[in-house]
């Protein structure tokens, strides 16, 4: 059964705590336009939203809600950044129709600060030869359909997100949508768009979110951000809450849920007054506080539950347009057990709460709450989604899948199946994990154990890293972000 929830009151009181508290904009622009909209600022210089002027975002919400609505149908299987990437650049069918088939997944979701090194078994900071090879990973890797591009350390930061992002183009075709950061870069991610699309105003490499600040605080850099994409003409406008329960929040989910759910309609707003006619979309991920060690974590029921309240309460009151993340990262810092727990036990609750019989186990190798990635990790992570993915809701008929005269035959002598000629063409056709074997033998007794697997996930990676191939990419491609990127440090650096 989804969620229970008394919309109609969150909805007063969401409505209430807009209007009479308001939002803090760190941008005189900014509020200028939101008070030409209807807003109005108080004493303390928050800006005020009265009830009309969401209602009036809502009933053009309303006009595109079944489109975004299509669109999140593909997030449980390929992850919040790669479905926005495939919606962009028109991939969106013709993916569905390849997951009817093949498998396929995303990895380390928005990209890691930190890499966990296995065989050292210790966090280090990422760098230009961590980004590489894992870039080539993914290209190497058949089943990674995307990544995004790793936050360097050892490189200037004004221009990192540039350089990196085509640094990483020059090992794989795979890596797309990345966060801008800092505004100033935003106007060379969309020419990189351009140069790798050969479509003008071509967005589909810039990606991320304006983040809300909790408690109901929209900073510089946000408006910043959001000004600059709306003098670029990228109306586009992704406003996300990362609330911290028990911090940003008070610790009950009541209070939690109604501070999360004006913040993102608060964002909304204000990128509603800047740009009318803009793609808006919103985005919960909620961490919860635990007292105890003063760490926080998005791996218990209770920010899985403020999440799927704040998504049903804009589906029921607010115009849908609210992204959900199944499960963000677990919380530990190291591969393993504890980490497949964490993503198991997201994706049964949220299918618990969300009212939905399966939710895809959504692991992607990321560790501490998103910030560390891990390629062994992954390779354990992918072997659960495969298997999951073995799992048909239908059972195909046709004369090879029942051969009914061989059956009949074959009944009539004695029933050996083991030796029939169908049996020899289609058993390879079973699912067999070699990481997770169903029947170990005598001599693999051992085959559960948790090094033992993680060891071998280590060796699967490096494996295919061992076979990568550049991609090719014509020379004028390559010399047009190689001229970018020049005239980006000139400028920033």
């Amino acid at each position: 059964m989804p969620i229970q929830l008394d919309s109609e009151l969150f909805k007063e009181k969401t409505l209430q705590l807009l209007a009479d508290v308001g939002v803090k904009i760190e941008s005189d622009e900014l509020v200028s336009i939101m008070l030409e909209k209807g807003c109005t600022e108080g004493p303390d210089g928050r800006v005020r939203i009265p009830a009309g002027l969401i209602e009036e975002l809502v009933a053009t919400q309303e006009k595109t809600r079944s489109a975004d609505d299509d669109d999140q149908q593909l997030h449980p299987w390929c992850g919040v950044d790669w479905t926005h990437w495939l919606t962009w650049t028109d991939q969106k069918e013709p993916m569905r129709e390849r997951l009817q088939t093949e498998f396929l997944m995303s990895a380390f979701d928005c990209g890691p600060t930190h890499y966990y090194d296995y065989p050292a078994g210790e966090a280090v900071a990422v760098n230009t030869d961590i980004l590489v090879e894992m870039m080539k990973f993914a290209e190497a890797t058949p089943e990674i359909g995307y990544i995004s591009t790793w936050y360097r350390q050892d490189v200037p930061q004004p221009t990192e997100r540039l350089a990196s992002l085509i640094l990483a183009l020059q090992y794989t075709t795979k890596v797309d949508g990345i966060e801008s950061i800092d505004p100033s870069v935003i106007k060379y991610l969309v020419e990189i768009g351009e140069i790798m699309t050969g479509k003008p105003k071509s967005a589909c490499y810039l990606a991320g979110s304006e983040c809300m600040i909790s408690p109901l605080i929209l900073d510089h850099r946000a408006a910043a951000d959001m000004l600059e994409r709306n003098r670029l003409g990228i109306n586009r406008y992704h406003m996300a809450s990362m609330p911290t329960v028990g911090i940003a929040t008070p610790v009950t989910l009541a209070a939690a849920v109604t501070i999360s759910v004006a913040e993102i309609l608060g964002g909304l707003v204000a990128a509603y007054c800047l740009a009318p006619e803009g793609d808006l979309t919103g985005r919960i991920i909620c961490t919860v506080m635990d007292m105890r060690t003063a760490n926080t974590s998005p791996a218990g029921p209770e920010n899985l539950m403020v999440n799927l309240a704040v998504k049903k309460l804009f589906d029921d009151c607010f115009g849908g347009h609210l992204w959900s993340e199944i499960f963000f990262s677990p919380s530990t810092h190291h591969p393993g057990l504890q980490a497949v727990y964490e993503n198991f036990y997201a994706a049964s609750a949220v299918a618990q709460l969300s009212g939905s019989s399966f939710i895809p186990y959504p692991g992607m190798g990321t560790l501490a709450n998103g910030g560390m990635g891990s390629p062994t990790q992954f390779m354990l992570d992918m072997e659960i989604r495969k298997s999951q993915f073995q799992v048909k809701e239908r059972i195909a008929i046709t004369e090879d899948t029942l051969p009914f005269a061989e059956m009949c035959e074959c009944i009539a002598a004695g029933g050996n199946f083991l030796e029939s000629d169908h049996t020899l063409t289609h058993f390879r056709e079973l699912w067999r994990s070699e990481l997770f074997p169903p029947s170990p033998s005598a001599e693999t007794r051992a085959v559960g154990d948790e090094k033992r697997i993680l060891d071998e996930c280590e060796e699967r990676w490096r494996a295919n890293v061992a076979v990568w191939q550049p991609p090719e990419w014509p020379a004028d491609t390559t010399k047009a972000l190689e001229g970018l990127l020049r005239r980006a440090e000139k400028e920033l650096l």
